[in-house]
């Protein structure tokens, strides 16, 4: 087992950006693996990515995006299986669909379980093949057929992101729900994790230990849960006033892990209006259903009826039809 687990923390990008708008032209022109899409001038990127599907904002005050967490130790090994489709051959191992709305000031982010099992070009597979296949054109297609929401934008990000950007705060607490223990000695997939039970700091490379964890009794959704946890403590401590003067660093830390097809105008839109978002009103939520043993093949298999109500509920200005 040696699962590599990424947060987003773009969100809360978006929100320290409000406060630092004189950051922006170091944004927008620094060199790095960030690749901000301008509808203007680089429309035939996105509808690349989104054939077949609306590209207009569905509501100019808000954003939903998928985050993505590709299963892949460095940004360099993106740039070095890029094909027509996208950064295919890694397997996605964090799906989170996020909503931002930059006038109530709400941020409501639904995990789609990585083991879920979907259609994925007609046949039945788990959602985290679909980026294996055919990079992120194929795994938006196949999100948006499975959840019928109009998702156009995506945020890549690499588990690198979690560790720089804990570090660069002096760490997150959390509450460790058990002692969390486990040893891989298997040549090239070493893994050792050591972390007790209780209220403590942790850093950068015990943060990623503590995500890729993944003995929890309720299975993937105890790790999503667990994901979902820690960042919402994540953006929680970020906003503190002690690490609110710490942006240009954290954007440094953004600039060298993200991919993103989000243009600049709305990059832009939300660093102006970023001051209305409040992390008290980040939910988080997950879609219905279960694990269980198809073959010899263990699924998340998705409650339809379940998962469309929270779908509805949370998103649905967004549904297709």
């Amino acid at each position: 087992m040696k699962k590599k687990f990424f947060m987003s923390f773009f969100i809360s990008l978006i929100i320290f950006g409000g406060m630092y708008l004189s950051v922006w032209n170091k944004f927008v022109t620094a060199k790095s693996s960030l690749q901000l899409f301008d509808d203007k001038n680089n429309k035939g990127e996105i509808e690349n990515i989104v054939e077949g599907n609306k590209i207009e904002r569905v509501d100019l005050d808000e954003i939903l995006f998928l985050l993505v967490g590709v299963d892949t130790t460095d940004t360099e090994s993106f740039s070095k299986t890029e094909e027509k489709n996208g950064f295919t051959g890694y397997r996605t191992d964090t799906m989170m669909l996020c909503k931002v709305n930059f006038v109530d000031g709400s941020i409501n982010i639904m995990s789609l379980p990585r083991d879920s099992r979907v259609k994925i070009n007609g046949r039945n597979d788990k959602l985290n093949a679909a980026h294996s296949y055919g990079g992120m054109k194929l795994l938006l297609k196949t999100v948006r057929e499975f959840t019928n929401l109009d998702v156009d934008y995506y945020v890549r990000v690499d588990y690198n992101a979690v560790k720089s950007l804990v570090d660069a705060i002096g760490g997150v607490e959390v509450d460790v729900p058990k002692n969390m223990i486990y040893n891989d000695t298997t040549r090239g997939k070493e893994l050792h994790i050591n972390i007790k039970k209780g209220i403590q700091t942790l850093d950068g490379q015990t943060s990623i230990e503590f995500l890729r964890y993944r003995q929890y009794p309720e299975g993937d959704i105890g790790r999503v849960h667990a994901q979902q946890y820690f960042m919402t403590e994540m953006i929680k401590q970020t906003l503190t006033p002690k690490n609110i003067f710490k942006l240009p660093q954290l954007l440094d830390v953004y600039l060298n892990n993200i991919d993103t097809n989000i243009d600049a105008s709305v990059v832009y839109q939300g660093l102006t209006m970023a001051g209305n978002l409040d992390s008290e009103k980040l939910l988080t939520h997950t879609i219905a259903g279960v694990g269980q043993y198809i073959g010899d093949v263990s699924y998340f298999v998705v409650d339809e009826a379940g998962t469309k109500e929270i779908i509805e509920e949370v998103f649905g200005n967004y549904l297709l039809d």
